[in-house]
Formats: structure tokens, sequence, C-alpha cells
């Protein structure tokens, strides 16, 4: 961590360090060779001009110092600090953008991450201020341990025991300090949740309207008793720990020095009373730097266990290299699954199992099934979010896996089920990037246009610029569910994709939007310039299937039926069924939606 931030910032860490030996230089400096200049009985000869130029020279020096000191801690450290912070953040933001989708669902991985992410910051400067500081206090203690050792021989035993001792207790304390830390992490996980949940607008409504608030509170007392619990199985031992080092390395050693030096000059007076009073000083300074450098050390194998994280997760390799070089491919000829299987984890249970399909260019496939079915996860497997544990998908004949995966995903365009808005403008959303060419502008305003959004975003107060979130804009716009999912279609219509990938794109709409939104989708992916476009609509409503070439049924994770629309009802499987009961309840809903919508 040290290294890291040298590289970031090397003049941070050359200032830390030499702000840290003159503080303890100076420290020294007044234990020993100010108090030896002073009260030593063979400098008695110094005259009082002699004196008053020390301490002037003194105070000189004290108040450049000073005035070095207030520079880097007032002025150099905030901002230095800012640009250490940014620089680690923007490395663990690339890495958790490369890592599996996978680990976001492993609890361990997960909480190893969030730990990483909210302490790199805290861990930095803990590094940073810990080592300079062991340093410039290692310095300091050897200076003065070696006065001591120049009055008195003896003398140097009793900081040898305070610092033996220290090291020692303090190994042990820190230990359990980590250990009970590591233990309440699933408290604090749950109550920072509660805390997020009862901040957050999205949760409101619920929380006003129900007795949810109740539960999240039981909850949140629930992890608070945790946490207490935990404390209460540590205290003692921490307490009784704690109180035995005070007594054994600095009470001990201090009045045992004090003792010794007092039987030097007063019984054998083989001392001077100027070396009576620097030992008398060295000694107490002398344990508090070496409880200093002890807890340094202490401080240091801390960090080192929560630095592990950061370690751990910048070092994790991805099994999908999000930037995996491989053969080129610009266009979508047929795309084929092949006995296509997944779980999740190694003993997780079987999501999708021998499904297979071929698709050519200019095709329309729809696949349908209850939620739970799978089809989200062939979504993931298509946009290579996650490979598949058994069988291959294969672009135009080729393995998924084999193309640079920039390209290949460049090829796709897709719209989520579980699609977010971020904190940007309209026309960002749609792009999702910054607009920097007037052809961007266009081909966003299209694409809402396409997906029926353009009249409601340009009925806004700044149009196509208009954040569509109130976080950071207090002008931002909160859309409804239907509009924010038609922006999400706009996103893959906005992209030149040669694969067509849209995922329970109606899920938010009304029946007579939804059966608009299908009637853009069919004309647009068979309209003129998409005769080479490969389109797959998951659904789990059955009336998106009606205008499509082929239509595939998912159920537990395996294809039942597969066929035209028209074919499929002929036959009175279970998509016949699932589309008959469908049927019924999307015409009543389309009759009370115009009812309410035209007044009947």
């Amino acid at each position: 961590m040290l290294k890291k931030i040298a590289k970031i910032s090397p003049w941070r860490v050359f200032h830390a360090f030499l702000a840290q030996l003159l503080s303890s230089a100076e420290w020294a400096f007044f234990t020993v060779v100010f108090m030896r200049y002073l009260f030593a009985a063979d400098e008695i000869t110094r005259t009082y001009g002699d004196v008053a130029a020390f301490l002037g020279a003194t105070a000189i020096a004290i108040s450049v110092i000073s005035a070095y000191r207030c520079w880097f801690g007032n002025i150099f450290v905030p901002h230095t600090d800012q640009t250490v912070t940014f620089a680690l953040n923007r490395e663990l933001f690339d890495k958790a953008t490369s890592v599996d989708m996978e680990c976001y669902e492993n609890p361990e991985f997960y909480d190893r991450y969030t730990r990483a992410a909210t302490e790199v910051y805290e861990r930095a400067q803990s590094v940073l201020h810990n080592c300079s500081n062991f340093f410039g206090t290692l310095f300091a203690s050897a200076f003065v341990i070696g006065s001591i050792m120049g009055i008195n021989a003896m003398a140097g035993v009793f900081a040898a025991l305070s610092f033996a001792g220290s090291f020692v207790f303090g190994r042990v304390l820190n230990r359990l300090r980590y250990d009970m830390d590591m233990e309440n992490v699933p408290h604090r996980r749950r109550m920072s949740y509660v805390g997020r949940v009862v901040y957050q607008e999205q949760y409101a409504k619920e929380m006003r309207l129900t007795n949810i608030f109740g539960v999240m509170k039981k909850i949140y007392g629930e992890a608070f008793g945790g946490v207490k619990k935990t404390f209460l199985a540590y205290w003692k031992k921490l307490f009784v720990l704690g109180e035995l080092r005070m007594f054994l390395c600095f009470t001990l050693p201090f009045q045992g020095m004090w003792l010794y030096a007092s039987y030097l000059a007063i019984v054998e007076k083989t001392i001077s009373v100027g070396d009576y009073i620097v030992l008398s000083s060295a000694i107490v300074s002398t344990t508090w730097m070496l409880f200093g450098v002890v807890d340094g050390i202490v401080e240091g194998l801390k960090n080192a266990r929560y630095i592990e994280n950061f370690k751990v997760f910048m070092a994790y390799t991805p099994k999908i290299d999000e930037k995996q070089p491989g053969l080129p491919v610009k266009e979508a000829n047929t795309l084929e699954l092949r006995n296509v299987g997944f779980r999740y984890g190694e003993t997780g249970r079987a999501v999708l199992r021998g499904v297979s399909m071929t698709v050519k260019a200019g095709e329309k496939i729809v696949l349908v099934g209850h939620n739970g079915a799978g089809k989200t996860t062939l979504v993931k497997l298509l946009m290579r979010l996650y490979d598949p544990t058994e069988g291959q998908i294969l672009l135009n004949g080729i393995d998924i896996r084999e193309y640079d995966l920039p390209a290949y995903r460049a090829l796709v365009g897709v719209a989520f089920q579980d699609f977010r808005m971020f904190s940007l403008s309209a026309a960002e959303n749609v792009i999702m990037n910054r607009i920097n060419t007037p052809e961007e502008r266009s081909r966003a305003a299209d694409a809402l246009r396409q997906s029926g959004a353009y009249e409601k975003i340009e009925a806004l107060k700044y149009g196509e610029d208009t954040v569509l979130t109130r976080e950071f804009d207090d002008e931002g716009a909160v859309l409804s569910g239907g509009e924010y999912q038609k922006i999400a279609i706009a996103r893959a219509f906005a992209k030149d994709a040669r694969l067509l990938v849209l995922d329970e794109p109606s899920s938010a709409l009304d029946p007579v939007a939804e059966h608009m939104m299908y009637e853009t989708i069919m004309r647009l992916c068979s309209g003129e310039g998409n005769e080479n476009k490969i389109s797959v609509i998951i659904s789990h409503r059955l009336s998106s299937a009606v205008g499509a070439d082929r239509v595939y049924m998912l159920e537990q994770g395996e294809i039942i039926e597969h066929g035209p629309h028209k074919e499929l009802l002929m036959r009175g499987g279970e998509y016949a069924t699932m589309y008959s009961k469908q049927a019924k309840s999307y015409l009543a809903d389309i009759k009370e939606t115009e009812e309410a919508e035209y007044g009947g």
C-alpha cells in the first residue's frame, strides 16, 4: 500500500516521513539535549548570554519546524489526500467493472469488495501515518535510549522490558480487536441495509403504508443486539489485557526507573543532578515513544489484515476478461445455442438444461415462459456476462468465447428487464455516453421516437437535456416506470446492433402501451435495413409472440415447445393453454384501460 501511495504521490510520502522525523527529533531534543545543556553539572560555567543564545536558536528552529508542520497539515495533506483517494478509487472502480458477474452473487466476495471499497481511503491514510510515525519514533527512541545508556547502561533494561512487553500485549490485543470486528461484519451489514432502506426514496411509500418499518426496526435492533453481544464476549479480555499492559509496560518501568535513578543520585552518588533529571524525564518520554513504536508495529499488522481485502480483490483474475482479445466480428448471420446448460456456482441448481435453437439473420424469435423459467439467465449468456457451464453459444458458427469481447458486445443491442436509470440527461441515458456530436443527439432522439418516449421527454423543461433523477439536480425529472422502460428500450434502438436482445420490454407498460410497443418492435425488427439483424425477445406475456417468426417456450430451464405462433396454438399444448388464459385477462385489461383513458 505504501508503494502504491508513493507511485500516486511521491512527495506526499516524502513529506509525511519528513514531518514525523522532525516531530520526533524535536521530542528527542527537548528530552535529552535541551535538558542536559541547561542542567548538566559540567556546564555550570555557561554564561547567561550562552543560555539566552541557545534558547533563541531553539525558538527559531522550533518556529521554522512549526511553520512547516502547519503547511503540511493544513494545506499539503488535504490536497494530496484527495489525489490519493481519487486514484485508489479509480483503481477500485476499474476492477469492479472487470470482475465476473457471479462475484456480485457471492456474499463472501461481495463482503470483501465492499470492505475494500469503504476502507481503502482510511487504510491508505493509516498506513502512511503509521509507517512515517514508526520511522520517526524509532529514530527518536534509539537516540534517547542511547543517551540513557550513556549515563547508565542498566537504565536501558527498563526501556527494553517496556518495549518487549508492549509488543507482546499489543499483538494479542490487536488480534482480539480484529476478531471482534470480523464477528460484527454481518451485524453491521444488516444495520447498514436498514439505514439505506429507511432513507431511500424508492422505499418511502411502503414504509408509510405498511408495517414493514416495524420489521426494519426489529432487524436493526437484532443486529445491534448482535454487536452488543459480541462486545460483551470480548470486553473483559480487552480490559484485563489493556490494564496489564499499562501496569507491566508503563507503570512498573516508569516507577522502577525513578527509584533506580534516585538510588544512583542519592545513595551511590554516581550520577549528577543534571543526569538524574535527564534520566527521570527520558524514561517517561522513552516509555511513551516505545509504546508508539510497538503500536506502530501492531497497527501495521492490523492494517495488513484489512488491506488483505483490497489485495485479494485487486488480485482477482476474472474468468471472463472484459478486454479479452480474439477474432473480429461485424456481422450476425446465425446465432446457435447448442445444448446450453447453466448453473450459478459449482453446486447451484441447474437454471438451464439442454437448450438448443438456431436463429438466422432477419428472423425474430420470442422466448416465453413463466417467471423463473430461465429466460433472463439466457440473456446474460448471450451477452457473455456469464459463460455456459455446458454446451456452446455460436455466432456465425464460431463459439462466442473466441471473439474479441468488446467487439462482440458492440454487436449486441440489449434492453434489460432490471434496467437502471442514471443521474444523467435523457439523451445520455439513451446513448449511454456523453453527447459529444450532433449525430449522437440525433441518434438519441430517433431512438426515443421509436420507443414511444420522445413526446414525453420533449415536454420536459429541458427536453432531452433533462436529468432523469433528482439526486443531484432539483430540476431533474422523475418519470413513471413505463416511461423509464421506453427509455431503456431506446438504448437498444440507438445502437447499430446486429443482434437485438430485449428482455421483458413491456413489463412496466399497460396493455394498450404494451400492444403498441410490440407493434413498434416487430416493425423495427422487420423494417428496411434490419434484414441482417437477429432479434431475440424475451417475455412471459405471450402477446409478444404473435408477430414472431418462431416461439420457444421455456419451462424450468428447458425448451418444452417451439414453432410459429399459430402452429403452437393448433397443437393445443402448454403454450396454447397459457396463451388462452392470458388472452382473456389481456382483453379485459385493454378494455379497462381504454375506458379509463378514453371514457369508454
